[in-house]
């Protein structure tokens, strides 16, 4: 067995084929049943209540532990029910019931959702502190100072028979000083001339009351009266300005809006039109500029109409196409004699010197076959003879080929300045489906080589695997392979600035 004193990295996973591995001497354990047995052996671990030093302690198969006093701090929620002693402080929330000798509790804070039943040494909780004040009448709780016992009393103080007795009592007092207030307040009123004072101020009011009505009537009607004047003079005043306004104008010239709208809305109008005005030409010999345009005149007008441009150029243009077609018709019908004429003879000509060619043609060619098929069959029968006889022999030998009609050599070098992805080498997927490759990776004073196999399938997945690497000191780079468009591509991820790359293999179609 060979020893290599190198550190060897596998990639992936490391399959032995084997009942056992050793690494410095020790063996490798799996998950085999006896291998699970035997770190449960190491460890000490059983459903055991005994109390045993560095020993775990597992569930029974009712899933519970079954060990004894424990001595420790418990941090977080305990469910389940607690047998036994608790001595030391129990702060949260006690769901449950406690039964028997609970114990001696030194301080409980928390609250307790259900009743707890009475046991020996008992202790005060936020329940049993409500119970005492609650409904239950004549039960209570009574505290042994020196013993620390807590027993149930009856005949106990009521706290809310108490509290509604102080209540009445309350409410009867206050009813009381009211009935005196009302009454004290009474007696004044009666001590003075009550109805004279009654009499006078009726009087008084229905005198105020009449005069009030009055002036309002004469200030009403007096406001009305100015009112209608006033709405009389104003309303002749508008007519008589209107009418002096209009002073006779048609129905849609006689309001300023109207005016205005007929005026375009703008105050600039006469100024605009003098503006325009200026700019026509005149109708006798008009001297324009720029690019004129006028209305293009139907094919074959014959008017004193303007003719454009466009005109003149249609005319012009169907006038060479009815040229150009004349001219092709003559031509087409001396071209089509004289190619009749010339292919009737070419024909005659050739038919003649074909029939001959082929005649000849047929006799060397029958004789030339007759001879190689005889030469093929003999060479065939012996050829065949000979791998019946290796094959009987057991002898016959694998296809030798031509190394290029399979594989590719190649070889590639990159400097990479940065640490990342690189593209070490690509080559078209449909020429080659499956490579080996050396890659080495130079790093400093370090380098590290790995060898690669990989493989597409008809989906161009590709499966690779780096399953060779030695490296002088550290790890510096990690090769996979990726589809880019047409091309496989063999990528190298370095780990360290300024490495450089260098690969070699050989492609497989």
């Amino acid at each position: 067995m060979a020893t290599v004193n190198k550190d060897f990295k596998i990639k992936s996973g490391l399959v032995v084929e084997g009942s056992s591995a050793t690494v410095g001497g020790y063996d490798v354990l799996t998950k085999k049943q006896a291998d699970q047995d035997y770190v449960v052996g190491l460890i000490g671990g059983t459903a055991t209540s005994a109390n045993t030093a560095d020993t775990v302690v597992k569930r029974d198969a009712s899933g519970n532990f079954a060990a004894g006093t424990i001595t420790a701090t418990v941090t977080g929620n305990v469910t389940g029910n607690v047998t036994g002693n608790v001595t030391g402080n129990l702060t949260g929330n006690v769901t449950g019931n406690t039964s028997g000798s609970a114990g001696t509790v030194t301080s409980l804070s928390g609250n307790s959702t259900t009743g707890l039943t009475e046991g020996t040494n008992l202790y005060f909780t936020d329940e049993r502190a409500q119970d005492a004040i609650g409904n239950n009448v004549g039960t209570g709780l009574s505290y042994n100072d020196s013993t620390g016992a807590v027993s149930v009393t009856t005949n106990t103080y009521d706290a809310y028979g108490a509290a509604s007795a102080a209540q009445s009592a309350a409410t009867s007092a206050a009813a009381s000083d009211a009935t005196s207030k009302v009454a004290a307040e009474a007696a004044l009123r009666v001590s003075g001339d009550s109805a004279s004072v009654a009499t006078a101020a009726a009087d008084a009011t229905s005198k105020a009351n009449a005069a009030q009505a009055a002036a309002e009537a004469t200030a009403a009607s007096a406001l009305t009266s100015a009112i209608s004047t006033e709405v009389t003079n104003r309303n002749s005043a508008i007519g008589t300005a209107v009418s002096n306004l209009v002073d006779g104008a048609p129905a849609l010239l006689d309001t300023l809006n109207e005016l205005a709208q007929a005026l375009g809305d703008s105050p600039d109008t006469i100024t605009n039109l003098t503006s325009l005005v200026g700019d026509k030409a005149p109708l006798a010999s008009p001297a324009l500029t720029g690019v004129p345009t006028a209305p293009t005149a139907a094919a074959d007008t014959s008017t004193t109409q303007i003719a454009t441009t466009a005109f003149a150029k249609a005319e012009a243009d169907a006038a060479q196409a009815a040229a150009e077609a004349t001219a092709s018709a003559d031509a087409t019908t001396k071209a089509n004699a004289a190619q009749s004429a010339a292919t009737t003879a070419a024909a005659t000509d050739a038919t003649t010197k074909a029939n001959a060619a082929q005649a000849a043609a047929e006799a060397t060619a029958s004789a030339d076959a007759t001879s190689k098929a005889n030469a093929a069959k003999t060479g065939a029968e012996a050829t065949a003879a000979a791998a019946n006889t290796a094959q009987e022999n057991g002898t016959t030998p694998f296809t030798a080929l031509n190394i290029n009609s399979v594989a590719k050599q190649v070889a590639a070098t990159l400097s990479a300045p940065t640490a990342g992805v690189q593209t070490a080498y690509s080559w078209a997927k449909a020429d080659f489906r499956s490579a080996e490759f050396l890659v080495r990776v130079g790093a400093g004073a370090n380098t590290e080589m790995s060898k690669v196999l990989l493989t597409l399938d008809t989906a161009d997945n590709i499966a690779i695997t780096e399953y060779g690497i030695v490296a002088t000191n550290v790890a510096l780079a990690g090769v996979s392979a990726v589809i880019s468009g047409s091309n496989v591509e063999l990528q190298v991820t370095t780990l360290n600035n300024t490495s450089v790359v260098t690969v070699m293999g050989t492609l497989i179609k």
